[in-house]
Formats: C-alpha cells, structure tokens, sequence
C-alpha cells in the first residue's frame, strides 16, 4: 500500500484497516493499562506486576 503524508506530518497507511497510531495514542494507551493493572492488583491486594491483563 502508499503511505500518505495528512497536513499534521502523521504518516499512515492507506487502505489500512486502523489509523497508525500516533506515538502520543500510544503513551496513553500505556500509561492507561498500567493504571488499570495497578488499580486490579490494588483491588485484590496483591503486588503489581502479578495480575495479567486482559481476559487471562
């Protein structure tokens, strides 16, 4: 596929099915999983690191 340049200087995919995440979306994405592992881990009053994330 060609890669096309938006007016923000954002490179993505065309014809992809998502939109190239920009690196800001992608700390977000981060930093929010690991405040909801924290928030899991706090919960269940264990140590963070040790609770899997997502449906596991």
């Amino acid at each position: 596929m060609y890669a096309a340049t938006t007016r923000g200087g954002a490179l993505r995919a065309v014809g992809s099915r998502a939109p190239a995440a920009t690196p800001r979306a992608r700390l977000r994405a981060s930093l929010l999983r690991h405040w909801r592992e924290a928030q899991r881990c706090a919960a269940l009053n264990v140590p963070a690191g040790t609770v899997k994330r997502g449906r596991a």
